[in-house]
């Protein structure tokens, strides 16, 4: 198992399990290209004709190519490990709905707020909101994570 507390090099780690309260968001926003929709499609396989296939979009009323799911759903992982908790973070579980298509061109943005500290299990749980250019809501769900177990190398 994955034990944090051994990982606690030099490099400037995220905050830990003490310094995250209920209540703290973070967030990251990125306009959807076709470059990330195809790429994305090729490092998972996945080629469903609605992510690369404009003719076939058409033909069935979508009009446009729809950016994979789980692509979206990746913004997430770029949160934790990057911002809330950060650098050293293990992201353990995400549970996400997603309430209506993204769009190559659109500009998602994944929001997370900490609804839950377990100090005992060392996890925080987060609930996750992304949204669309629009306002609308395009997924939500929860996650997971074990914040890194120590400060080290942070200023």
């Amino acid at each position: 198992m994955f034990d944090p507390a051994t990982h606690c090099g030099e490099v400037q780690l995220g905050l830990t399990i003490n310094q995250i309260k209920v209540g703290d968001t973070a967030s990251f926003g990125k306009t959807l290209t076709e470059a990330d929709a195809y790429q994305f499609s090729g490092i998972i396989g996945n080629f469903n004709p609605i992510h690369v296939n404009k003719e076939f979009c058409a033909s069935i009323g979508l009009g446009k190519r729809v950016v994979p799911s789980m692509l979206v759903a990746s913004m997430v992982s770029k949160i934790l490990g990057t911002q809330l908790p950060g650098n050293g973070t293990v992201h353990v579980a995400q549970e996400m709905e997603f309430l209506q298509p993204v769009f190559i061109g659109d500009t998602v943005t994944c929001h997370v707020e900490v609804s839950g500290v377990d100090g005992k299990a060392q996890r925080v749980r987060l609930d996750i909101a992304c949204t669309n250019q629009q306002g609308e809501v395009v997924a939500r769900g929860e996650s997971e994570a074990i914040p890194p177990a120590c400060a080290k190398g942070r200023p």
